[in-house]
């Protein structure tokens, strides 16, 4: 059985434009596990990207020989909209031109409408819950009407992710080190996937987070149903979570191909695809709340100039970069350091010779 390719179409927004989003199924439909992976919702993000396009020759090759147990959806590239945003030569992709949506944000939190679908239909089954809340959380979402191109294109991605045992986000930051943002109720079921991306750092939400991101949307209304019916079993069926792919320069064959074998051997390791992954990497740290995160700002106006890279381990009281006043005579001893707060590794940066204003986010 050949892999299927859903063409799917976007409303215009303008005349004589239109867009379409482009997904990849493996596997058997409603087979488990289901695992869901996407790139570049923002859509400037492509590390993420070119470890997809590394992965897919080896599910059509899993696909053909007969290797894919469970169900896998691909989506490539999660935001054609995105790709347009192209401003004087600089590729944005972050914010939806029309309405300045993030779009990482705003997705639907099915908790309240799947609640008051089966609420009082829910049993002492774990099983037979799950599967109640699936169905009920995608009959939710064939109920909304889009209004716009932004809203379907959430709409089309929930629908082809809400009901996975696993859903991957994969994103990448300015400069940075593997990284891996999770739920604090999927620590430690989802080390895992840690442990075989290299993460060096993963960061846990509390189960509800404040900004409906995508991972965010598949995962904590399992959450937040457990905590409404607490008499009934449901276990947090879905582990959702958001890779950063080190940084948006880091888009090279090498990189991408040894992506791609971490997340094949993934599949493996979950029973998607049969196979042995071999042993799992030795984790390079433990998860950590996100509130515990050492955040570095600008204290002034200037040019940044980094005294550490990204991955490297650094001590309370280390000066991570300066701050200088390029229309001082004097720029060398013009001056002003930002330093650690707090042991840890310095997992995110921005470019050498970025300007920086006050309260800019210059490291975590």
């Amino acid at each position: 059985m050949p892999r299927t390719v859903e063409r799917l179409p976007l409303m215009s927004m303008t005349p004589g434009t239109s867009r379409s989003l482009t997904v990849l199924r493996y596997g058997r439909a409603g087979a488990r596990p289901k695992v869901y992976l996407q790139a570049a919702i923002h859509s400037n993000e492509f590390p993420g990207a070119m470890a997809l396009a590394h992965l897919i020759p080896m599910l059509d090759r899993a696909q053909k020989a007969g290797r894919i147990k469970g169900e896998i959806v691909v989506v490539p590239h999660a935001n054609p909209i995105g790709l347009s945003h192209v401003l004087m030569a600089n590729h944005l992709g972050r914010y939806d031109f029309f309405g300045r949506d993030n779009f990482n944000r705003n997705y639907h939190d099915l908790a309240k409408p799947v609640a008051e679908k089966i609420g009082r239909k829910l049993t002492g089954d774990a099983r037979r819950n799950v599967a109640m809340i699936r169905k009920a959380g995608l009959e939710a979402l064939d109920e909304m009407i889009p209004s716009n191109e932004i809203q379907q294109l959430r709409l089309y991605l929930m629908k082809r992710s809400i009901d996975s045992d696993v859903v991957i986000d994969l994103h990448c930051d300015s400069q940075a080190s593997m990284h891996h943002f999770i739920s604090q109720r999927d620590w430690p079921a989802i080390a895992d996937l840690s442990a075989q991306i290299g993460a060096t750092a993963v960061m846990y939400n509390a189960p509800y987070p404040y900004t409906m991101t995508f991972s965010g949307c598949n995962g904590s209304w399992w959450s937040k149903l457990a905590d409404r019916f607490p008499d009934k079993p449901i276990p947090q069926a879905c582990q959702s979570s958001t890779i950063e792919y080190r940084g948006q320069s880091d888009v090279n064959d090498d990189l991408g191909a040894a992506d791609a074998a971490n997340l094949y051997k993934f599949l493996q390791r979950r029973g998607v695809i049969s196979g042995n992954p071999g042993k799992l990497p030795r984790p390079l740290c433990a998860a950590t709340p996100m509130e515990g995160m050492d955040v570095g700002y600008a204290p002034s106006e200037g040019v940044l100039v980094y005294k550490k890279r990204e991955g490297t381990r650094v001590r309370k009281g280390e000066t991570i970069c300066e701050v200088f006043d390029p229309m001082s005579a004097d720029p060398l001893n013009a001056r002003t350091p930002i330093k650690a707060s707090t042991d840890g590794v310095l997992f995110s940066r921005r470019p050498d010779g970025r300007l920086a204003w006050p309260g800019m986010v210059c490291f975590r």
